[in-house]
């Protein structure tokens, strides 16, 4: 019990000193006043907790996804610390967290392939990959198009879940690998979250990725219904389960709302209410991600002495990363600042 105390003592103190770390409101700002990929690089580079990281990069020449993957990296960075302040289970439960990661990367390849399929890009997508990750990464560098790719997965979870699209026209397969391997992934934190977590670490765990089941799945609903026109059953059959608040009889009743305004109204019934409050279908996502990054946010405060602690920090440096790439989009499109500010989460309560 005491050595468990030790840990989680440890774990806090190390997430608390990286989260002081994040960037502020007046970073942003600061951000969002430049005027090119480079000139953020720099501010990044000589005024920020990225000094580390991009140390070794010549900010004047620096292309946009070269600055993604290296900020990137120093997630991967983030969660190598973290395993060194736990052990066991707990550690074994960061490490299913961090295959996120894998399944990002997996899909932005995938999205190459489709779009590209230079083995160039492929490469460039793998960057972030790293010792933890369960491919080839060698192997996986080398493929030339999707089939391929999903074929030489075998030997791992993802060819299981993946290998019914090789047989399939592919000129539809992009969008429903990526659900199916949404699925996955959630369903394994949940699998894993009961053999490896007890007490406060599985209600806490419970609270937060039922909460991300639950948008996750008010999202697919309203898009298959309300954008796609999909069929009743494929919405059905690509829904995540193990939510932590919405009841199978209100699924049902979204599933069959005629129009968007009928979905909304039964969301409003919903702590989610909020999530589709605006009129333009842009800024579900954006509210989706506020809602977690405040939760996030809360969890780290108040659950500072349980895997929480960890699992939120990266969240909320996941959201960081985000709003640096969204703030490079905006000036790549050379939007104003008031409208870049629109898309930085969290930035009204970002302060220490």
């Amino acid at each position: 019990m005491a050595l468990a105390a030790a840990e989680y003592s440890a774990l806090a103190g190390k997430t608390r000193a990286m989260y002081g770390k994040l960037l502020t409101s007046e970073d942003y700002s600061e951000l969002m006043q430049q005027r090119s990929v480079g000139d953020v690089a720099a501010i990044l580079k000589y005024h920020t907790h990225y000094r580390g990281v991009l140390s070794g990069i010549n900010e004047c020449d620096i292309h946009r996804i070269q600055l993604e993957n290296i900020l990137k990296k120093s997630l991967l960075d983030d969660f190598r610390k973290l395993f060194c302040f736990s052990r066991g289970k707990r550690k074994a439960f960061l490490k299913i967290a961090y295959m996120k990661h894998e399944v990002e990367s997996i899909k932005r390849l995938f999205r190459v392939l489709e779009m590209e399929g230079t083995t160039t890009l492929a490469k460039e997508a793998l960057l972030f990959l790293s010792k933890y990750d369960t491919l080839n990464i060698t192997r996986l560098s080398k493929v030339h198009s999707s089939q391929e790719f999903i074929a030489n997965l075998k030997g791992t979870g993802y060819y299981h879940i993946l290998r019914p699209f090789l047989a399939e026209d592919k000129s539809h397969n992009l969008f429903h690998i990526e659900m199916s391997l949404d699925r996955y992934y959630m369903n394994l934190v949940i699998s894993k979250k009961k053999s490896l977590l007890q007490g406060m670490d599985a209600k806490v765990v419970d609270y937060s990725v039922g909460t991300e089941i639950d948008v996750m799945n008010l999202l697919w609903i309203y898009r298959g219904r309300a954008i796609y026109n999909l069929d009743r059953s494929v919405i059905l059959g690509y829904l995540v389960p193990h939510g932590y608040s919405l009841s199978i009889d209100l699924i049902y009743e979204l599933v069959d709302a005629r129009g968007s305004e009928a979905f909304k109204q039964i969301v409003a019934k919903t702590k989610y209410a909020e999530l589709f409050s605006s009129d333009k279908h842009m800024f579900f996502e954006l509210n989706y991600s506020e809602y977690m990054y405040t939760m996030h946010k809360r969890f780290l405060r108040k659950y500072g002495f349980t895997i929480s602690s960890a699992l939120s920090y990266l969240h909320l440096k996941e959201f960081e990363l985000s709003n640096i790439i969204s703030i490079i989009e905006g000036i790549r499109y050379q939007l104003p600042e008031d409208e870049i500010r629109r898309y930085i989460v969290g930035f009204q309560d970002i302060h220490r």
